[in-house]
């Protein structure tokens, strides 16, 4: 059987460099070495020339919204609800493609509308598009009077499809809703627990209790689906981990007793730091002689409110940074994953979060490791056999021209990334191999 060989170049493993004499080889959808002494080369073999290249282990998206894109500015109290869902598949389908053209070769879905995660997973499988292995969300399950809720602008709409959005109030109705969107080919749970995060300030108080989080992390774990939290409360992030969630995102209050929980859980935060950057950016360049601040709940605000509401996000935003070096040096396990999908941060501009984690004190091999090993660990079973370049492994692997393990940018060119193998599979091929 015709096998891949990798050699004379560098090789990250998804945690450290390997010597510079590292050959790895593929045969099937497995990495069956990696060493120095291999077996020679066959006839039949593709060999592949790593000088002045680095092979990695496919990166993780972990904060994925496959809906999120391009759209014809209609307005809609509810997201997902701004363009029709077939239009929204193909948005899904064109994000997997720019993901995987990045180096991304698995990604882990957070909160969709319409089951687009579960048909961009089925329309990979049957080979109609190119994309990255799909851990697929749910909607976002949410109490009554989240600031998502699109209803508390809307009630008087009478509106039945909530976009991304399900209600759900009480054990028994988080219970039915993770019972049916798991029936219905999901494999992880979002819910929303506290309002904040970037657009609008933290409260300290959450939208669901201790045992509406516990029924959620139970419903989902029986029936062996993960737990992802949109988290940014100081008490949320205890109680979630506490609870059983796996991933907690955002988590911007987190303090020292959070801290402690969540490495007692062993669950995986997803700092998503782009988007409050960018919020931040565009809310200082707001001119208000223009206009309201758009960016909101919906509800009208003076000026003075905007301006009050953009201050406080920035004290939690300042809040969160000066947390940021010791939930890392804690060894809270931490992960690559934002927003994208809206103008001022698309689908593809992943090299921007890596670059800005650079910018808070986190080395580029560190970041490396966030988008390779740890990702594999967030996505649990799923990710068992990935993250790493080890014997046994599922050769998921990219080859980037220059040393994304001192230099991040790299990851800033879809250019930049020469291969992309999948299980084997070669998806991207800009070497000349086939």
């Amino acid at each position: 059987m015709a096998r891949i060989i990798f050699s004379g170049g560098k090789v990250f493993d998804g945690q450290d460099v390997l010597p510079g004499d590292t050959t790895v080889v593929v045969d099937g959808d497995r990495i069956v070495q990696v060493g120095s002494a291999v077996a020679p080369a066959g006839d039949e073999d593709t060999l592949v020339d790593l000088t002045g290249k680095t092979l990695m282990p496919g990166m993780v998206q972990c904060h994925f919204h496959t809906g999120f894109g391009p759209d014809a500015g209609n307005a809609s109290p509810y997201l997902g609800l701004n363009m029709p869902p077939a239009y929204l598949g193909m948005v899904a389908a064109k994000n997997g493609q720019i993901a995987l053209d990045f180096g991304v070769t698995s990604i882990i879905g957070s909160s969709n509308g319409d089951l687009l995660d579960v048909c961009l997973k089925e329309a990979i499988l049957l080979g109609l598009t190119k994309g990255p292995r799909v851990i697929p969300c749910t909607r976002e399950i949410m109490a009554s009077g989240d600031a998502a809720d699109g209803d508390s602008r809307s009630w008087f709409m009478g509106i039945q499809n909530h976009g991304l959005a399900r209600r759900a109030d009480g054990v028994e109705e988080v219970r039915q809703a993770i019972r049916e969107e798991i029936g219905r080919g999901c494999e992880i749970v979002k819910i929303s627990i506290s309002n904040g995060h970037g657009s609008h300030p933290i409260p300290d108080w959450n939208y669901y209790t201790i045992e509406e989080i516990q029924a959620a992390v139970d419903a989902a774990h029986t029936r062996g689906a993960l737990v992802r939290a949109h988290c940014p409360s100081r008490s949320g992030i205890i109680d979630c981990a506490r609870a059983g969630v796996d991933i907690i995102d955002h988590a911007d209050l987190i303090d020292d007793e959070g801290i402690e929980a969540v490495l007692k859980a062993d669950a995986t935060i997803t700092p998503s730091l782009l988007w409050t950057d960018r919020f931040m950016s565009f809310a200082g360049s707001w001119d208000f002689a223009l206009g309201p601040f758009p960016i909101g709940d919906g509800f009208p605000e003076s000026q003075a409110k905007a301006e009050a509401r953009i201050e406080a996000i920035r004290r939690d935003s300042e809040y969160t940074l000066g947390m940021f070096s010791k939930v890392r040096e804690a060894g809270v396990r931490l992960v690559l994953g934002d927003d994208y999908g809206f103008a001022m941060m698309p689908h593809g501009d992943y090299a921007s979060e890596m670059a800005l984690y650079v910018k808070h004190g986190v080395e580029p091999i560190e970041v490396m490791r966030w988008a390779t090993r740890n990702g594999a660990r967030a996505m649990g079973k799923h990710g068992a056999d990935l993250g790493a370049i080890e014997e046994g492994k599922l050769a998921d692997l990219i080859v980037v021209d220059g040393d994304p393990t001192s230099d991040v940018e790299v990851h800033r060119n879809p250019a930049n990334v020469a291969l992309v193998v999948k299980a084997g599979v070669i998806e991207k091929d800009l070497l000349s191999l086939q």
